[in-house]
């Protein structure tokens, strides 16, 4: 994709009020056609806790500016999620923390825990491997455009948090960790199948330190839209000021053109040196160390993850980490 297609909105807004105008001013500058008359629509927030969280989870302000754009071209509007991963929380709870009820009745959008809904397995190649994903039946049939709401943070197990991790919360089976081994190859083969392209990135906070959930969010107040999601990436790690290729999955994404590798390769709004305040990090933790090695280990997600020795590991770890019990995993 040449320069020309790879656009990328970087704006900042003063107020919540503001969010709207910026939204709106990003999807005409993206282009007319980026969503269609009629287009049905799916939209993937991060809702990675059960009510909002500066830093962590996409709020509703956003989604709300979002549905306000879309609705003046469509009326077939559905944001998605999963359940939480081994359990955590239905994803209905999420969406019920984050507002969404309120702006279903308000603007007649659709909400879908992808957990209950239809599942089909599909093929896709990723770097010359056939990887195998499970993904909603209605997402793979019905979508004529997917839009990702990400939350640009720091990860402990993944590097990054941005654009392509967000639809790891597409796959439907609550046991999804137990993926984590294969995790660069599949959560671009979920980006693949799912045809995922507009991102639209709740940049108010970003997240530093240690995420996904228990860092430092740091108030930005930026509104960043792109075309496609590996340049939304792109921009984000310079925002960031954070080398893509650190993170594992994002590096495959530029070995196989799903990411450019330099911002020359896109268009960009306007220069990004006025958002380069902050140098962000990424520090894990004992617990986080321990943990990444089961990230990549197939025998010790198993362990972890799949086994009857999973709720006592938990159990343990949520002791250790002082984990609020509302949002432990409900075995």
């Amino acid at each position: 994709m040449n320069a020309s297609k790879r656009r990328v909105f970087v704006d900042r807004f003063n107020s919540s009020e503001d969010i709207y105008a910026k939204v709106q001013q990003a999807f005409a500058w993206l282009g007319d056609g980026v969503v269609k008359s009629n287009d049905h629509v799916f939209i993937k927030p991060n809702l990675t806790y059960p009510f909002f969280k500066p830093g962590v989870t996409t709020s509703p302000e956003f989604m709300e500016a979002l549905v306000k754009v879309l609705a003046n071209v469509t009326s077939h509007i559905t944001f998605v999620e999963s359940d939480g991963g081994s359990y955590a929380w239905p994803a209905l709870q999420a969406m019920a923390g984050h507002n969404l009820p309120d702006l279903s009745k308000r603007y007649g959008v659709r909400l879908m825990n992808l957990t209950e809904r239809p599942r089909r397995e599909v093929i896709c190649k990723v770097a010359g491997r056939d990887v195998r994903v499970e993904l909603s039946a209605e997402m793979l049939d019905e979508s004529d455009l997917f839009i990702t709401m990400p939350v640009p943070k720091v990860h402990v197990m993944t590097y990054l948090s941005l654009g392509y991790k967000n639809q790891w919360g597409c796959i439907p089976d609550v046991k999804r960790l137990t993926n984590h081994p294969d995790f660069d190859f599949k959560v671009l083969a979920v980006n693949q199948a799912l045809r995922a392209g507009v991102a639209l990135y709740d940049g108010t906070y970003f997240l530093n330190r240690t995420g996904p959930m228990d860092g430092d969010p740091v108030k930005k107040n930026l509104v960043i839209a792109s075309t496609d999601i590996g340049a939304g990436d792109a921009v984000c790690c310079e925002i960031m000021r954070l080398m893509a290729s650190k993170a594992s999955h994002l590096k495959l994404a530029q070995r196989v053109g799903m990411m450019p590798k330099n911002l020359s390769e896109i268009t960009i709004y306007q220069d990004l040196a006025p958002f380069q305040s902050e140098k962000f990090y990424l520090r894990r933790t004992a617990i986080n160390w321990i943990t990444l090695s089961a990230f990549h280990s197939h025998l010790l997600t198993k362990l972890v993850y799949n086994s009857r020795s999973a709720k006592p590991i938990h159990e343990l770890l949520y002791l250790v980490r002082g984990k609020p019990r509302d949002v432990a995993p409900k075995w």
